[in-house]
């Protein structure tokens, strides 16, 4: 049976930023992790970036060598209305355990966000992470409840 990895999804998140820097990728870390950046503390399965069109295969290639050797195929949430999102998910499988990136493309209701970013510096070195406004953007146009519960905890100060 295949479960979810129990890696440290910060030290893969460092390692993917740094391939991803190295390849010249513009790149900014959205999702649950962008939540918990944010001080919004929450568990969370997968890593999602936010990538230009233009990139999604350079960015396979340069995850390719990290493991991530399982891509799906592109998923259009909403087509042709205005909360349009494109996804490209791939995965690495260590044993048992599965470990998925979701790489959101910054066009249609994701455009412009690429350009609205926050660079924070880490020791790891820097990670680029969506802005607030822009990752309570997505969370509304997702609208999931874990989404919901996200936008409780970004929009309410000192929450946890």
């Amino acid at each position: 049976m295949i479960t979810s990895i129990h890696v440290n999804l910060v030290d893969e998140l460092h390692t993917i930023a740094a391939a991803l820097r190295s390849g010249g990728i513009h790149y900014a870390v959205c999702g649950g992790l962008a939540v918990t950046i944010y001080g919004a503390t929450r568990t969370t399965k997968d890593i999602d970036l936010l990538v230009a069109a233009p990139d999604v295969a350079r960015v396979l290639e340069l995850l390719r060598p990290l493991g991530y050797v399982f891509a799906a195929l592109p998923i259009t949430f909403d087509a042709g209305t205005p909360s349009e999102r494109k996804v490209q998910r791939v995965s690495k499988l260590e044993g048992e355990h599965l470990l998925s990136v979701d790489l959101l493309i910054a066009e249609a209701a994701f455009t412009g966000m690429l350009a609205d970013t926050v660079e924070i510096e880490l020791p790891e070195g820097t990670l680029v992470v969506v802005s607030r406004a822009s990752l309570t953007a997505m969370k509304r146009l997702a609208g999931r409840p874990q989404d919901i519960a996200d936008l409780e905890r970004l929009e309410t100060p000192d929450a946890d």
